[in-house]
């Protein structure tokens, strides 16, 4: 029997929902949705620097909040690629999947870089 291996891309773009962020700017304004976004961006930066400055064992207590947080902030403003990579941490912690929570939050660290990154670019994208 032949064992099959499969090489995944470290180079995942970030995807996003605009239709997020307009869904944001119709519900509190263009100048809510500007704070929202400034304050999930926030604690997304934030978040995912308390998981790679603690090297965040897997299943350590307070790694389920801080990554539901992270799915949450990124569900709202159209994060989708990080949105998605969180809630599949989450399902390997729900699971209690080690390795793939293990691969899964190297991945969130790599998304999420990425994703806080390129969201700049919708900067000047009006509501």
């Amino acid at each position: 029997m032949t064992a099959v291996v499969t090489a995944l891309p470290l180079d995942e773009p970030a995807r996003f929902n605009p239709g997020q962020l307009e869904l944001l700017c119709e519900r509190i304004g263009e100048i809510g949705a500007e704070a929202e976004v400034a304050a999930a961006l926030d604690r997304i930066t934030a978040a995912l620097g308390r998981l790679g400055a603690q090297g965040c064992p897997v299943f350590a207590p307070g790694l389920r909040p801080l990554v539901a947080q992270i799915a949450r902030d990124a569900q709202l403003i159209g994060m989708a690629s990080l949105a998605r990579v969180a809630g599949d941490v989450l399902s390997c912690l729900d699971t209690g999947d080690r390795v793939g929570a293990a691969a899964t939050l190297a991945r969130l660290d790599r998304v999420g870089d990425r994703s806080v990154h390129a969201i700049w670019d919708f900067e000047d994208v009006p509501c």
